[in-house]
């Protein structure tokens, strides 16, 4: 009797160990199935975050090499995406595997595209900026050359305005005459055209009245030139040098007068010092540096 309830027992034994061997094989399957069920979807997850990866730095490289902005704009975004990639791997670590990785892995991963269209936008809310500034620096420069245009009309009108006036204000020589003069008792003057007996020669002439001429005093040069062509030059008998239309110019005699507008009389002698020589002489008068009246004279 004893015995046959010891090999009842063993048997009740065995059987309960064969049924918790049961279990445990069935729970090491499941585990060992779900492992690795973790481990294809983490491959395929990252697969799949690759090629997303490599999308969206495509698409984004596409707007290099436009413009330095751009440029600038891109290379941040391909950083930023190249960090949220490697940290997207750090989550599916083989050897931390878990379902609540590969949750948050798939969270993540949304963010990464999230941050590509982000920056999509950025880039093409810039393009459009370009667009308008370039729009707007077209229209400036449309504005600006036809500004240029204008004041260009301007100036000319100007230049032609102010050489109207510098014309205008040039002087005129009324009554221009010239002789020789030989000094009579009592200091009193006398004309003469005999060579020999000229002592030295008087030019007058008027300066008109020109309501555009400065004021002021004035420089007016005379200027003789003998029958030979040679100006009638001695620096201790007050001749001189000055600026006729733009070069250096000898002059025979200057007086300087005070110019009011008006008309203005004037006479300029100049002594030679030794005689005249015979033939016809040519007298040019100048103010400012312009030639405003000439006339000859003969000496016999």
């Amino acid at each position: 009797m004893n015995e046959e309830k010891k090999s009842n027992s063993k048997r009740v034994a065995l059987i309960v160990v064969i049924i918790l061997l049961i279990l445990l094989n069935g729970v090491f399957i499941y585990v060992w199935n779900t492992n690795r069920e973790l481990k294809e979807e983490s491959q395929r997850l990252l697969l799949q975050k690759e090629v997303e990866y490599q999308k969206a730095v495509g698409e984004l490289n596409l707007f290099k090499g436009k413009n330095a902005q751009l440029d600038s704009l891109v290379e941040a975004a391909n950083a930023e995406l190249a960090t949220k990639s490697v940290q997207l791997d750090s989550l599916l670590q083989i050897n931390k595997l878990s379902a609540q990785q590969i949750e948050r892995f798939k969270r993540e991963n949304g963010k990464l595209n999230y941050y590509k269209k982000l920056y999509l936008e950025k880039i093409d809310s810039l393009i459009k900026a370009n667009e308008n500034l370039k729009v707007e620096n077209q229209s400036l420069k449309a504005e600006i050359k036809t500004e240029q245009r204008r004041n260009e009309r301007l100036m000319d009108e100007n230049v032609n305005l102010n050489n109207k006036v510098a014309l205008g204000a040039v002087l005129k020589v009324a009554n221009f005459s010239i002789e020789g003069i030989r000094m009579r008792s009592a200091g009193k003057e006398a004309s003469t055209s005999r060579a020999r007996s000229v002592e030295r020669i008087k030019a007058c002439f008027t300066l008109g009245e020109n309501r555009v001429a400065n004021r002021g005093n004035k420089n007016v040069y005379l200027r003789v030139i003998a029958p030979e062509g040679v100006t009638l030059w001695i620096e201790d008998a007050g001749s001189g040098k000055f600026m006729a239309s733009g070069q250096e110019t000898l002059y025979t005699a200057m007086a300087t007068v005070d110019y009011q507008q008006d008309d203005l009389p004037v006479c300029i002698y100049w002594t030679k010092g030794s005689p005249f020589m015979e033939g016809t002489y040519k007298a040019e008068v100048y103010a400012d540096g312009i030639l405003i009246g000439e006339t000859t004279f003969t000496l016999r």
